[in-house]
């Protein structure tokens, strides 16, 4: 009896030990995470092999996205003038609790950049960028990363779209020019609904994406 006893009180400090170090390992996970969030990044769609046209894949995958006067977001490897790389990081958001960095930021593509929030449009499942009123209504996060900080999440998931709306109306060169040489322009939808684009105005083309974080500086 005596020697359990004596058994156990040399185990403690190996447990208290290790349960130190486990909680200074998440302790630096959670940190990684955060400085991960804060730290700006660009953002440049992938698409899996089997999805789209090949000349579609091409037009799409490491394509950049780029905020629009328009204040719409679009997917290209030839920008306009006009445009202006994504470029932010996760902030916390009024939308919810506590010290969340929930919401989305960006410098924006005015004449004098600003930081604006990146929302989901509710009615056009469109990404969409603008000023605090802009966002009423809308669906402004949570967004995230995922585990391995490398993309970027929506409510827990990554139903990025790339779409083309009929008409050629997301032509990189409407725009801003006419110029006919440049590639086409996609924007940036979510499928919040599931509904794999079948939402979407008839004649549409869609393509699924992940949005993949690059550092600043990286």
């Amino acid at each position: 009896m005596v020697l359990g006893i004596a058994m156990i009180a040399t185990s403690i400090p190996t447990i208290f030990g290790l349960n130190e170090a486990s909680n200074a390992m998440r302790d630096r996970e959670k940190n990684t995470k955060e400085n991960a969030r804060k730290t700006r990044f660009s953002l440049r769609a992938v698409c899996d092999a089997s999805e789209g046209s090949m000349q579609e894949r091409d037009q799409v995958d490491d394509a950049l996205v780029y905020l629009g006067r328009d204040q719409k977001l679009y997917i290209t490897k030839d920008p306009a003038s006009s445009l202006s790389p994504f470029n932010g990081h996760l902030y916390r958001h009024p939308d919810f609790e506590g010290n969340n960095l929930s919401g989305l930021i960006s410098m924006s593509a005015e004449d004098k950049p600003l930081a604006r929030w990146v929302f989901l449009d509710s009615e056009t499942n469109e990404m969409r960028w603008g000023g605090r009123k802009d966002t009423e209504g809308h669906v402004c996060g949570p967004f995230d990363l995922t585990d391995n900080d490398a993309y970027l999440t929506l409510d827990d998931t990554q139903r990025w779209m790339a779409v083309q709306l009929p008409g050629g109306s997301t032509t990189a060169q409407t725009v801003e020019s006419s110029d006919d040489s440049r590639e086409s322009a996609w924007r940036l939808y979510f499928d919040r609904k599931e509904t794999e684009g079948d939402d979407l105005p008839a004649g549409s083309q869609r393509i699924r994406i992940f949005l993949r974080r690059t550092p600043e500086g990286s």
